[in-house]
């Protein structure tokens, strides 16, 4: 299907898309709504940037009742910033509609007290919210009625499965009476959560829309490497370089993320900043601000990789590489939205050799650059230099070997097995420093005889 008109959509929807200029389905689009929209349940795997949010919202208004006051659909997201980000896009939609269309969102960081107030006045048709306040507002209060509902989304799946979140996802599964559509969504899902879905849900169809690289291919993924110079003024010549139009970069931990903006600052670029142990107001607030193009760049923790969509985002800079290699997906998936082109830059250093190369046997196609002359050069990916075992750290190695395991073990054996390495450390040092004041004192010798 070349054109949404061939969905036979409300008339409002159209209208709600003409805003958006949103003329053609994108292909998970294609693929999702006609299923969607008959209620089928679906489990579905596309790249970020894809079109996959109104992939489930079309269908959740194209099968509103606006007369019915009930809960109908209820989407559960991840994180407060993604559920903020759903509920705008909802509401843009429900502008367009000629009756009242009550949309709830429920997420940690609201005024809880006025929240419960407003759900006892409001009954919402369409509810938004993280796992865990749903919990909270639909098991521990029971003021949130949900049951009814004939829609159940899951967005970024892969991290509402976790572990820890099963019980609470369990309890909020056995709230609904009946038999609703799951649409279940992520950009990434291993076999392991395919099977356990498959598990969890029966009845449910497999999308899956995988790019042929790892990534989607109009982002430039691009290797910079930094041996002896500094990470930061790396960062702040690339800078220099690229003058990017709106950048993200990522770094791994929240002090990290604080310092590099403060850095960014202290050398005059206007800088936002967001990770997880900001209030969720200043983190919304920030978020706003951003997308209003008062920072032109902003450092972010991995809070900002999944679901949070930034329009124009031109480059993407990983100061560290993230632990989880689908957090590179994420994190770079942020640039090149929909049909747009992108760059994704990764600061590297030699320890980081086998996870670019996991990176590439993955099929994702890289460059590798180098700053010459204030400009981006490319280069080839640098053999690491064989680093040398120090001499006392060979000693410590050594006696390890020497001091065996015994065949037959006995209470306390590792305490003197280590006391016997001690020693020997002790002793092999104290003879290698012997060695070097005799070899000293013979040189010495040889250059007075001279």
């Amino acid at each position: 299907m070349s054109s949404f008109k061939d969905f036979r959509l409300k008339p409002y929807l159209y209208d709600a898309l003409n805003e958006l200029h949103f003329t053609s389905p994108t292909p998970v689009q294609k693929e999702v709504l006609p299923k969607a929209i008959k209620l089928n349940n679906l489990m579905v795997e596309s790249a970020t940037g894809s079109g996959k949010t109104h992939a489930f919202l079309i269908p959740i208004f194209q099968n509103l009742e606006e007369n019915n006051p009930n809960c109908q659909a209820v989407i559960i997201s991840p994180t407060r910033e993604l559920s903020e980000q759903l509920y705008a896009c909802a509401m843009q939609i429900s502008k367009f509609s000629p009756k009242p269309i009550s949309i709830y969102k429920a997420y940690g960081g609201l005024d809880r007290l006025n929240e419960l107030n407003k759900i006892e006045k409001l009954k919402p048709q369409i509810v938004i919210g993280t796992i865990g306040r749903l919990h909270d507002l639909v098991i521990n209060e029971n003021i949130l009625k949900i049951h009814d509902a004939k829609m159940v989304i899951i967005d970024e799946a892969d991290m509402i499965f976790e572990q820890r979140e099963l019980e609470e996802v369990d309890h909020l599964m056995a709230k609904f009476v009946s038999f609703p559509s799951f649409l279940i969504f992520s950009a990434t899902m291993s076999n392991g959560l395919k099977t356990f879905l498959s598990r969890y849900f029966t009845n449910i169809e497999t999308i899956s829309l995988k790019e042929k690289n790892l990534t989607k291919t109009n982002i430039e993924h691009l290797m910079l490497q930094c041996k002896a110079r500094d990470k930061e003024e790396v960062l702040l010549d690339l800078l220099k370089i690229i003058n990017p139009y709106l950048c993200i970069i990522f770094a791994n931990k929240k002090e990290d993320v604080d310092h590099l903006a403060m850095v960014l600052a202290q050398n005059g670029y206007k800088v936002g900043k967001l990770h997880a142990d900001m209030e969720s107001r200043e983190r919304m607030q920030m978020i706003k601000r951003i997308r209003n193009l008062e920072y032109p760049i902003f450092v972010a923790s991995d809070i900002a990789a999944r679901g949070i969509d930034i329009d124009g985002v031109s480059h993407v800079i990983n100061f560290d590489l993230p632990k989880d290699i689908e957090f590179y997906i994420h994190r770079t998936g942020r640039t090149a939205r929909f049909d747009r082109t992108g760059q994704a830059y990764t600061l590297y250093s030699y320890d980081d050799d086998e996870y670019i190369k996991k990176l590439r046997e993955k099929g994702l196609i890289v460059k590798f650059v180098k700053i010459v002359d204030n400009s981006l050069v490319q280069t080839k990916m640098e053999k690491p230099v064989k680093k040398t075992t120090s001499v006392m750290k060979q000693i410590e190695i050594d006696a390890h070997m020497k001091v065996r395991v015994p065949k037959k073990v006995k209470p306390g054996y590792k305490k003197k097995r280590m006391e016997e390495i001690n020693k020997k450390i002790r002793q092999e040092r104290k003879q290698h420093i012997k060695d070097i004041y005799k070899n000293r004192a013979k040189k010495q010798r040889e250059e007075d005889f001279e």
